[in-house]
């Protein structure tokens, strides 16, 4: 719920500042050397898109609460910030340096793959949640103007930290720790070095 309110909240600042709103957009070709970094966090938090705002936040509002209470709130928190964060360094390398995106479906795609690799660790039916990433991802690769390249990024940075966060015991929380934050700063180093390359290195438009 606090993500939820963050991202609404962020969205009313959004409407009423252009200069917010273009400053929190992911445009790679200004962020080429570690250039404006806040972006890279900006532009899945502050869009002023009101119907990119609705559909994230009842995806984040049903799925949140299926994915928060197994993790806890630390945890969750950390999946979908490095989700958006995955989602944000693939459009960096794969999308056009000069279009702008912003949103948060990299980090929802991000809690989608945390819940698939949740639900396959319970031994749960997991055809619900394989459909319902495959047809978005269908959207993203069909419907105009989607940036699957953030979709991509997340998700495939949702399901490596899940399937990291869960290589500990339950009931370990010293375990837990030690496993979390491990997770959290190896794929932080990752998706910095990946920085390190040029906007677009592997642009597909």
């Amino acid at each position: 719920m606090t993500l939820l309110v963050v991202n609404v909240v962020l969205y009313v600042a959004a409407v009423g500042s252009s200069r917010l709103t273009y400053d929190s957009l992911m445009i790679p070709a200004l962020m080429q050397n570690f250039g404006e970094p806040v972006r890279l966090f900006a532009s899945f938090f502050v869009t002023n898109d009101l119907l990119d705002v609705a559909l994230n936040m009842w995806c984040l509002y049903i799925i949140g609460r299926l994915v928060e209470p197994v993790l806890g709130p630390w945890r969750y928190i950390a999946v979908y910030l490095l989700s958006g964060l995955g989602g944000s360094v693939a459009y960096y390398l794969l999308g056009n340096p000069m279009v702008q995106a912003a949103g948060a479906s990299g980090a929802i795609f991000g809690l989608f793959g945390a819940y698939f690799v949740l639900a396959r660790r319970a031994s749960a039916n997991t055809s619900g949640i394989i459909g319902l990433i495959a047809i978005n991802l269908v959207f993203s690769f069909t419907v105009p103007d989607i940036a699957w390249q953030a979709h991509v990024g997340g998700l495939a940075t949702g399901l490596v930290v899940a399937g990291g966060l869960s290589l500990a015991r339950r009931g370990r929380l010293r375990e837990q720790l030690l496993v979390g934050t491990g997770v959290v700063l190896a794929t932080t180093v990752a998706l910095g070095l990946l920085l390190t390359l040029a906007p677009g290195a592997v642009n597909l438009g």
